[in-house]
């Protein structure tokens, strides 16, 4: 997939802290509930204790959630859920801290047959500075010209993962138009860049500067995706 001169803009404002090197972790990791498997798990500091917490996504391994299609896209679509898990390292052993099957897609979507992964496509979930980063990366193979890119930005504050910072990117392959949208809901700040085009290098793109509107405090527990838009 050829996502070239595809940006991400940087979260507006906030401040990024520098994380001490982490002890290293020595317990074993939990175990993964029946009927589920790994695909993937990183380490780092998420409560700036010095010590590599643990973060998992893990998918359901049901085969009756391969569906058959006969049309466009994939042959078989994978639709089994997938679970993200937070584990902070203390007393020597994992404490679960979050445990939800809300935020992340699936591998396949009924309703959109084209998608690719977005999680596996383009797609990360990462433990950068102490802060909690997830990437969805929505990419279409028939159906849309679209390309966009989410990334959001979860702090861990009073035992839940605040969003603290939300970037949004939206490219068309055809005509190379691209526009940004970074959330800052530390600040209650929301910068938007139009006008902008890949295909053209001396385009002028637009800056506006706004306040945010609608709720600015969202957790990852009770967060899903299409909750946040960038109307």
């Amino acid at each position: 997939m050829n996502t070239s001169g595809f940006k991400i803009p940087l979260l507006a404002g906030i401040m990024i802290a520098t994380v001490p090197t982490l002890a290293a972790a020595s317990m074993a990791e939990p175990a993964i509930p029946a009927g589920w498997k790994l695909l993937s798990s990183v380490q780092g500091d998420l409560n700036r204790d010095g010590q590599a917490d643990l973060v998992r996504v893990i998918e359901e391994d049901n085969p009756a959630n391969h569906l058959k299609n006969d049309g466009l896209g994939q042959s078989v679509l994978n639709i089994n859920p997938r679970r993200l898990q937070v584990f902070l390292q203390q007393n020597g052993a994992y404490q679960p801290v979050l445990n939800t099957d809300r935020f992340l897609p699936s591998e396949n979507n009924a309703d959109s047959h084209c998608l690719a992964d977005p999680l596996q496509e383009g797609g990360e979930v990462a433990v950068k500075n102490g802060l909690l980063h997830i990437q969805l990366h929505y990419w279409l193979s028939c159906g849309s010209w679209y390309v966009t890119h989410n990334a959001y930005t979860f702090r861990y504050q009073d035992g839940r993962f605040r969003l603290i910072g939300w970037d949004s990117s939206s490219f068309h392959r055809a005509s190379g138009e691209r526009s940004e949208y970074s959330h800052n809901y530390l600040t209650g700040k929301r910068k938007a860049v139009t006008g902008l085009n890949e295909f053209e290098p001396n385009a002028r793109p637009k800056t506006r500067w706004t306040r945010l509107s609608g709720p600015q405090v969202w957790y990852l527990d009770a967060l899903e995706p299409n909750q946040l838009s960038v109307e």
